[in-house]
């Protein structure tokens, strides 16, 4: 139920503060005003490190702002506004803080449109806990691999439900070759051409070099055409599983590719189609090699 994240967490807020006495606020350089509510004398960031933190914003009693189930990653040196920076600097693993600002300085903070009837005196209190601390690299990593777990999980479930029997990669790609081709097999910086059709697991189709396909399911458009795609292997202007799996197949092959999402749209997704942490599926003919 939306506002039960920001909402317990104010309950745990009050709890404390009603049983250990209210801190005092300090007033940072910045001009925000910053307090621990729970201080665990957790790592505290330094530069390469990012924080998972899970906070709600509220305009007195009203919650306006509260992080989905699983919290946010935030770069507190480099990826948040210098006057935010100095308080979440202060911030270790497992601190509980809150952050006081005017409803002013929130609304240029997070560029949100303000008006003019608005009384940007009012102050906004961020509630914020912080779950982690630790070098990006490291945590992006394990992400990583969590979620490849979790979309192996999910393809497995889908090469049982279509019974297929699939080829599985080194980095965690699954293919099919469904037809054979001349042997001759595309390599680094060769340039291809690829007949493809995209779908998710449950076969819905989001996209297609095919004409047939297209209008098959109501995605024919006459402002595009319908050609093979060409791409080079290695470019980074495609989705890293194309780089991995394309090669999989000879000239004039076709076949099929699972992609697990760290390797396709990861957690950004593409739109309202692919959602973030989607499995993608190709039906791919591969038409030339040059």
């Amino acid at each position: 139920m939306k506002g039960s994240v920001g909402l317990s967490f104010l309950l745990f807020l009050v709890i404390i503060l009603g049983c250990e006495g209210q801190p005092e606020f300090t007033q940072l350089a910045s001009g925000l005003s910053f307090r621990y509510v729970d201080q665990q004398e957790g790592n505290k960031p330094r530069v390469g490190d990012i924080m998972k933190v899970q906070m709600s914003h509220f305009l007195g009693d009203s919650l306006i702002f509260e992080t989905k189930e699983g919290g946010i990653f935030i770069n507190p040196i480099t990826g948040a506004p210098p006057n935010l920076s100095e308080a979440l600097k202060m911030c270790g693993t497992g601190d509980s803080v809150q952050i006081q600002m005017s409803l002013g300085k929130y609304g240029r903070m997070i560029q949100m449109p303000m008006s003019p009837k608005m009384d940007t005196s009012q102050i906004v209190t961020w509630n914020m806990r912080v779950d982690e601390v630790d070098n990006e690299s490291t945590i992006l990593a394990r992400m990583r691999s969590e979620q490849l777990e979790k979309d192996e999980e999910l393809i497995q479930e889908y090469i049982v439900n279509n019974n297929l029997e699939t080829t599985r990669t080194d980095e965690g790609l699954h293919y099919v070759t469904l037809q054979e081709g001349n042997g001759q097999f595309p390599k680094l910086g060769d340039k291809v051409s690829v007949n493809y059709t995209l779908t998710r697991l449950d076969g819905t189709v989001l996209d297609t070099s095919r004409e047939d396909v297209a209008r098959a399911n109501n995605q024919y458009s006459d402002r595009r055409t319908y050609v093979p795609y060409e791409f080079e292997i290695g470019t980074q202007g495609i989705i890293e599983g194309w780089n991995l799996g394309v090669p999989k197949f000879s000239k004039g092959g076709r076949g099929k590719l699972i992609v697990p999402s760290v390797f396709g749209y990861g957690v950004q997704g593409k739109g309202a189609e692919v959602p973030p942490n989607t499995v993608l599926v190709f039906d791919i003919e591969l038409v030339d090699i040059k």
